[in-house]
């Protein structure tokens, strides 16, 4: 049987339709269409100037500054090791201050370095491994074992160490600015948390050159960070690569330095034997004593370069001096 409004019920009806009080099958089903198009039209804050400052210039001369800086480094570092180091760079990149501390392991070391007629300053950070590499080799270690990272912070003789780095560092970066921009760098401090270093603000961009160092079997690296801004108020300079010596000038530059290598001089050293005695024996030695060695008379001696065997020979006489004659060449 069907139900029939009476008219009462009718005009109450269309009373609350026209006055809101009850919705029609059309209105509720265009509130969630409404609801989809206001999300849809929802506005995104967007960062201008974040946007703006990841996007950096490219800098020639930076890039030749670096290379020039690996090559000399490499070089100072195995010499003050006096054992052969690799040292190769990571292409230059420019990221955030705030992104690339995330990347540090804690506690880590950062070493200021003033830069004073730059007005400016970099940050030099090194590799735990590097420092403990550096630190067996410096007490006489002959082997460099893997060091044992504890997350531990730096004791006074491994900060003394990381200060023999500074400096290391600081007057190869002067070599290598020199023919761009000069520099003079000055240690200022050392931090092992990022936060504590305020100089530079988290939203910076900053331009970050890392370089990997091979020390034996050990891989560690350095990185060296510099506010944009630092580099921006000399942008002149690296805009472009310096211009290099003609043909002849270099010729000449090259011959000179060749005359100069060769006046270098070398300690050259002739072993005629070896041995170890305990600290009790060496103190009960005196005048008249023979100390027996690990070798024969007629046994070919060692000739040593600054401490590394580089030849074999036997000793005798020569023009009424004693004399070695070199009958192999160990490398």
């Amino acid at each position: 049987m069907e139900q029939v409004l009476s008219q009462a019920e009718i005009d109450a009806l269309l009373g609350g339709i026209s006055e809101g009080e009850i919705l029609t099958e059309a209105v509720l089903s265009d509130e969630p269409l409404q609801q989809a198009v206001v999300e849809q039209n929802q506005v995104t804050d967007f960062d201008f100037i974040r946007f703006t400052k990841g996007k950096k210039e490219r800098l020639p001369a930076l890039e030749f500054i670096y290379d020039r800086f690996s090559k000399s480094f490499r070089s100072a570092l195995s010499l003050f090791m006096e054992r052969e180091v690799e040292v190769g760079p990571v292409p230059s990149q420019y990221v955030e201050y705030n992104e690339f501390i995330k990347t540090l392991p804690l506690p880590t070391n950062m070493n200021i370095v003033v830069t004073e007629n730059l007005n400016g300053f970099f940050i030099v950070i090194f590799d735990a491994k590097l420092i403990f590499s550096v630190l067996e080799t410096v007490f006489g270690s002959a082997t460099i074992s893997p060091a044992r990272i504890e997350g531990r912070e730096f004791t006074k003789i491994e900060f003394n160490v990381i200060k023999k780095l500074i400096d290391l560092v600081s007057a190869e970066m002067e070599k290598a600015w020199e023919p761009v921009y000069e520099i003079h760098c000055k240690y200022s401090r050392s931090e092992i948390n990022p936060n504590y270093i305020t100089m530079v603000a988290k939203e910076e961009t900053v331009n970050l050159n890392e370089f990997s160092i091979e020390i034996g079997d050990i891989t560690s690296w350095m990185k060296i960070c510099m506010p944009y801004g630092v580099l921006e108020s000399i942008k002149g300079y690296l805009i472009s690569t310096p211009s290099r010596e003609d043909l002849e000038m270099r010729g000449k530059w090259l011959a000179r330095m060749r005359e100069r290598i060769n006046e270098i001089p070398i300690e050259v050293s002739a072993i005629l034997g070896r041995k170890s005695i305990s600290l009790h024996e060496f103190a009960a030695l005196s005048a008249g004593n023979v100390i027996m060695v690990d070798r024969y008379v007629n046994d070919a001696i060692d000739v040593e370069i600054h401490k590394k065997t580089k030849f074999r020979g036997k000793m005798g006489i020569f023009k009424g001096s004693k004399a070695v004659r070199v009958d192999e060449i160990t490398q």
